[in-house]
């Protein structure tokens, strides 16, 4: 695993045929469970593969693992 990011760090995503990006707004590294737009995402997170909370510009909100992500 490359270093984790910090709260507040800019990331991306493959989203569709394109990317999303947003900032991380929490770390989790155990399970996770949140309701994002009704549906729930859950993550099993570890010290490895670290789960993130991240918010879009748009105020959106993903919950992401560490291997989903990239530096934006």
């Amino acid at each position: 695993m490359t270093k984790a990011y910090a709260v507040g760090a800019k990331v991306s995503w493959s989203w569709g045929q394109g990317k999303a990006t947003g900032k991380v707004a929490d770390v989790f590294q155990k399970r996770v469970q949140r309701t994002i737009k009704g549906s729930k995402i859950v993550r099993r997170a570890t010290a490895d593969n670290p789960a993130y909370l991240v918010e879009q510009e748009d105020g959106g909100k993903a919950l992401k693992s560490h291997s989903e992500l990239e530096k934006a």
